[in-house]
């Protein structure tokens, strides 16, 4: 399981990604309370970029 925080400074929930597809995974998620979508890298289980879609 791979866990990540909402980069949303209001909100800063933890969001689980549950889904052995996460384990290496590399797009977008969305936070489930704020709804700010992110887009993240994570390769073997740890999370290794991550930053707001709204980002340049």
């Amino acid at each position: 399981m791979v866990h990540i925080f909402c980069l949303e400074e209001k909100c800063r929930s933890v969001i689980h990604l549950d889904s052995h597809k996460h384990w290496n995974f590399k797009g977008k998620v969305r936070c489930l309370k704020c709804g700010a979508e992110f887009e993240i890298g994570v390769e073997k289980g740890e999370l290794k970029s991550s930053k707001r879609s709204d980002q340049k």
